[in-house]
């Protein structure tokens, strides 16, 4: 059985999503190279606050097995809308998170880094303007060092991403070069997130992976957004 809502919007707010969903797929209307994928939930038969929730809590990891279930040697660039079910960390109840995403699987790093980025920046600086910022950070810094600095130049290429993104984009960045940073685990290439100035609510985050499954494998860059946190903002 689908999950249908775990609340309703309405009104203005529901004007809001409707718009966010038309200008994300305006955006591809016009560009052949990208397919759409449907995304869906399946529900826990005893869905309540002590169940283990079966939910989705994240799109990417959907989309990676179903490549590799069908034609995962091919490229691929995909964009969803979709939900996402997620435990709040401070009463522990289940929240429905709108998302919007794309993943280009399969192409150079760099070229799919540009696409992602040239799409993602429209789209913040449509309905942000100049309130937002990108952090990147490079994965290698978990297991090499506590800083970035530490790390041989050679072993890690974050200075070519950014000077991509420089290159596309007026909008804002800075560098995060701790080791602790947040980040699905798949992310090993390049890692980077983008949070309000006005907030300090992150709203977007993606990256680069590499995946294997059973002599399997795949490479990807993709990103999402939350919706949700986005309405807030508009």
């Amino acid at each position: 059985m689908l999950v249908n809502s775990f609340d309703t919007k309405y009104a203005k707010t529901a004007y809001k999503y409707e718009l966010l969903d038309k200008n994300f797929i305006d955006l591809f209307s016009k560009n052949k190279k990208f397919n759409r994928i449907f995304t869906s939930v399946v529900e826990n038969q005893e869905l309540n606050n002590s169940s283990n929730i079966l939910l989705r809590s994240d799109i990417t990891g959907q989309v990676i097995d179903t490549i590799l279930s069908h034609d995962f040697k091919s490229k691929h660039y995909l964009y969803y809308m979709g939900d996402v079910f997620k435990k709040d960390i401070i009463n522990s109840q289940i929240k429905q998170c709108r998302q919007h995403g794309v993943e280009i699987i399969n192409n150079s790093k760099y070229e799919s880094f540009k696409e992602v980025i040239k799409i993602l920046d429209k789209i913040l600086s449509l309905f942000l303007k100049k309130d937002f910022i990108f952090i990147f950070t490079d994965p290698i810094i978990k297991t090499q060092s506590d800083y970035l600095f530490k790390v041989k130049s050679s072993k890690n290429d974050i200075n070519k991403f950014v000077n991509i993104f420089k290159k596309l984009s007026n909008s804002r960045y800075a560098l995060n070069l701790e080791k602790n940073f947040f980040s699905k685990d798949y992310h090993q290439d390049i890692f980077f997130y983008v949070y309000s100035t006005k907030t300090k609510k992150v709203l977007a985050q993606g990256g680069g992976y590499h995946y294997q499954k059973n002599q399997k494998v795949i490479n990807g860059i993709g990103f999402s957004y939350d919706v949700d946190s986005l309405v807030e903002l508009i």
